[in-house]
């Protein structure tokens, strides 16, 4: 496994050497290209040129000519040949029709081999007027031209025209070496600013991961200078989320907490009681066991409201809860709540009034969670009511909201904050629970819930969006 800067880095170089020898390599292949075919051009404008001279020089039959008229026209030819652009890079044979070597009388001549001029020779034969042959000798590259003297009606003499390459390669090599200690110099510069750029990212995630790993174990604040802020704004940015995701896990772990602290108080309150009255009556020492069972019983199904209510809104907060939206009336579904609240109505001797629109309201719900929902709230007004507690529903902007009024003496302002948190008890309160299940059941559902106070008491809304 290879590390952050190591990733950054290696690829980095990579490209910056292969792209340059790459880079060189067709550079050295094109420039030679380029090289040779304007030598071979240059080489038959030469070549004729040249070639017409030495006819002019030469005239009737080799064999007429004495020797001192064939060493002055070619001396003559080859002064001409000396004052062309390539002066330096060709040479020029002169052979008879035996392909004999007739000048220049030494087998070296410029940078011709006795070697180089026994293989001119031997492709002679091959050899067509005025078309240019590759010849190679080791590393060197030489360019031959035959010309023949076809006026002179004797011994037909030919000219070969010899340019070697040798300049080209010369050329090419100090181009080579400026460009590779160019290429040098710049992969040097890339590795540093490579190196550095890898670190400038590196070392900012390593203190993030430290940061991650403290927070797994368990310690959600973030000391400070734990992170250095620098110009680069992703890392910035995750910084923050890390320190926001803290903040939420600080607050969850917290309420967590709080949660198993007071559930266990919730429990332990009507198992104590169960508790003492059941060892009363095993000992025999409760005078009235009816009434101690009568007790217990009511304990009991206090004990268990409160853990259904737990299950139902650990099994909510969790998404464990198998949802099951249907599309239904919420003008039909409220009278079925108000029925069944009727009888708490009457026992809390209030009213209990409903108000609902002429057309249907119809939504996506499910019907468990809706009734827990809009049951909990209607109960809590209606204990805290004077005389009624009032259900209206009407359809608001794509939403159908449901709005629950009591005519008591509203929220306390130091509760309204808190009134859906989980255990959070005012004046007169149970578990804690109904409103907190009622929020959850809502918002799993998409829609939203609040609370705040009017003139005449309470109001919550429920609002959830109408089935389109």
């Amino acid at each position: 496994m290879k590390s952050m800067r190591s990733k950054i880095r290696t690829p980095f170089l990579l490209l910056i050497v292969v792209f340059p020898l790459v880079t060189l390599l067709l550079f050295n292949v094109v420039v030679r290209v380029y090289m040779d075919r304007n030598t071979k051009s240059e080489l038959k404008t030469v070549a004729g040129s040249i070639g017409t001279s030495f006819r002019k020089e030469v005239t009737g039959s080799l064999k007429n000519n004495t020797n001192s008229i064939l060493d002055e026209a070619f001396a003559k030819t080859y002064k001409a040949l000396r004052n062309t652009k390539l002066a330096s890079s060709t040479e020029m044979l002169l052979f008879d029709r035996r392909q004999e070597l007739l000048y220049p009388k030494s087998g070296e001549e410029g940078f011709l081999t006795e070697k180089v001029t026994s293989q001119v020779r031997s492709k002679l034969q091959k050899m067509q007027d005025g078309k240019i042959y590759t010849l190679r000798d080791g590393q060197e590259k030489y360019f031959l031209l035959p010309y023949s003297l076809t006026n002179l009606p004797g011994e037909r003499p030919t000219i070969v025209f010899v340019s070697q390459t040798s300049g080209t390669n010369a050329l090419l090599r100090a181009i080579n070496l400026i460009l590779f200690c160019v290429m040098l110099l710049g992969v040097a510069l890339a590795a540093l600013v490579a190196s550095r750029l890898s670190a400038r990212i590196a070392r900012p995630v390593v203190e993030l991961s430290r940061l991650t790993k403290n927070i797994g174990q368990g310690e959600f604040t973030l000391p400070e200078q734990a992170f250095r802020p620098n110009d680069i704004t992703e890392l910035n940015l995750l910084y923050q989320s890390i320190g926001e995701m803290s903040a939420r896990l600080a607050a969850y772990d917290k309420s967590q907490k709080t949660f198993l602290q007071n559930a266990s108080h919730e429990l332990k309150t009507p198992l104590m009681s169960i508790q003492g009255y059941a060892e009363g009556i095993a000992n025999g020492v409760m005078p009235d066991v009816k009434h101690a069972a009568e007790i217990i019983g009511g304990e009991s199904k206090r004990l268990n409201t409160l853990v259904e209510e737990l299950l139902t809104l650990s099994r909510i907060e969790s998404q464990t809860y198998a949802k099951e939206l249907i599309s239904m009336n919420l003008s039909d579904v409220l009278k079925e709540y108000a029925q069944r609240l009727g009888g708490f109505a009457s026992k809390l001797n209030r009213k209990l009034q409903l108000s609902l629109p002429d057309v249907p309201v119809n939504i996506l719900a499910d019907d468990a969670l809706l009734s827990q929902a809009v049951m909990n709230i209607v109960s809590n007004c209606l204990r805290y009511a004077k005389t009624a507690a009032r259900i209206t529903l009407k359809e608001e902007q794509g939403f159908a909201v449901i709005q629950v009024t009591d005519d008591g003496g509203g929220i306390s302002p130091t509760d309204l904050p808190h009134i859906f948190e989980r255990f959070y008890k005012g004046k007169g309160g149970n578990f804690g629970l109904g409103l907190a299940i009622a929020k959850s059941a809502v918002e799993f559902m998409g829609g939203t819930v609040q609370a705040y106070n009017s003139e005449n008491g309470a109001v919550f809304e429920i609002a959830i969006p109408v089935q389109k």
